[in-house]
């Protein structure tokens, strides 16, 4: 195993079962997808809890489900240009970015939408505080399995998310802010579940 794949995997020690990544020259790349997908589990419970508008379209993905449609929408963003029938596709990929919750943390323009349902539902404690964060969005066993520690870096990093989004209007700022909060996307650990459902009991 490569030094830097050795300390990726060690950082994300918490990877249920059999998901903490073997020796490849792609495992890094690997731990970036499994970090995508947690996004999206994070995302997906946000949408759960605040309802109203902000109500996820489907039921909460697997790993294997979110790729395939994650995979389909890429594909068929490269196919939109010079495509005949543009309106049909980009339908498609409207439904596919709102299933897969595409640009919820990372595109301003998406999140700055995400906010304003929030607000327009009256708010939500999630986003309130990083201890809000950890207590609606992340389970028990997650929270044992990663320790209180972490689970307030990985609050931090999403609310920072949100935080930098609020103030794109002001390029200077969200500028600032993201160039404090992106270096910490490579210390989260990865704590959702991969081979199971990922639902909380509380939202099953």
């Amino acid at each position: 195993m490569l030094p830097a794949e050795r300390r990726q995997c060690d950082r994300n020690r918490a990877l249920p079962g059999d998901a903490c990544l073997q020796a490849s020259p792609g495992s890094v790349g690997r731990v970036e997808h499994l970090r995508e997908y947690q996004d999206y589990v994070l995302a997906h419970r946000l949408r759960v809890l605040v309802g109203g508008a902000l109500e996820p379209p489907v039921a909460m993905l697997s790993l294997a489900e979110y790729a395939r449609k994650r995979l389909e929408r890429q594909a068929l963003a490269r196919e939109l240009l010079g495509s005949g029938a543009y309106q049909t596709k980009m339908r498609r990929v409207d439904v596919l970015t709102d299933e897969t919750n595409f640009g919820f943390w990372q595109n301003p323009n998406e999140t700055v939408v995400v906010l304003k349902k929030i607000i327009g539902a009256g708010g939500s404690p999630a986003v309130e505080s990083e201890d809000g964060f950890v207590a609606a969005l992340l389970t028990q066993e997650e929270l044992a399995r990663i320790g209180p520690e972490a689970a307030q870096r990985v609050a931090r990093y999403y609310l920072g998310l949100l935080r930098a989004s609020a103030a794109y209007l002001d390029p200077e700022v969200f500028t600032r802010l993201r160039s404090d909060i992106d270096p910490l996307r490579d210390d989260l650990p990865i704590f959702v579940p991969v081979g199971e459902d990922a639902t909380p009991a509380s939202q099953a």
